[in-house]
């Protein structure tokens, strides 16, 4: 009879999964773009669009062409928008040969 009713109590506990979720933040040149999304943003769209999406990893993938100011505003969005993230990853793309920048 135990077994039935800690059986009865076990199914009817719902199952949820924590997952990391992990987006991916492109810093261009002047604007971003977060992971599949085609829509470039500004900072205070970068922001507002963090602070509404559930995640707890960022992958932030710098262009070579992205202007310091502009990698030091995302980590800001970042952190204005989820201060106890669990981990911020740094890639870098693009080269100085095939460098097509506009702000050199």
């Amino acid at each position: 009879m135990r077994s039935i009713l800690a059986l009865t109590l076990l199914l009817s506990m719902p199952f949820t999964t924590i997952a990391d979720e992990v987006i991916t933040i492109y810093v261009k040149e002047s604007n971003y773009l977060i992971s599949n999304s085609k829509t470039e943003l500004t900072f205070a769209e970068l922001e507002k669009k963090l602070k509404s999406l559930n995640f707890s990893t960022v992958i932030v993938d710098v262009d070579y062409c992205a202007a310091p100011e502009t990698l030091a505003n995302a980590y800001l969005a970042i952190s204005n928008a989820k201060p106890t993230l669990k981990d911020i990853k740094l890639n870098l793309s693009g080269s100085h040969e095939n460098s097509k920048c506009k702000n050199v």
